[in-house]
């Protein structure tokens, strides 16, 4: 029998794209865009990081490390990374 679904690719991915826009608020489309183009560690695009709207949408509102900036004008809020930066 399998364990739980972790999705630690997907999760990894989700901070690596939110590093990279440091505080800036983005899309969840920009941010499913990167995931499923992930480059993983071996060069190639990553099987295990390509995910769905509806299932990013579920993982990144458990996330501790993300914020949901509702819009009044739009639809669609944006979001926003929260968690820690790497200083340079």
């Amino acid at each position: 029998m399998a364990g739980p679904i972790k999705h630690k690719y997907k999760k990894r991915a989700m901070v690596k794209f939110g590093k990279m826009k440091k505080r800036e608020p983005f899309y969840l489309s920009e941010m499913r865009h990167y995931m499923n183009n992930y480059i993983g560690v071996s060069g190639r695009i990553s099987q295990q990081a390509a995910t769905t709207a509806i299932q990013l949408t579920s993982l990144i509102r458990i996330h501790p490390d993300f914020r949901f900036h509702p819009s009044v004008t739009e639809q669609t809020g944006q979001w926003q990374y929260i968690g820690e930066l790497e200083e340079e």
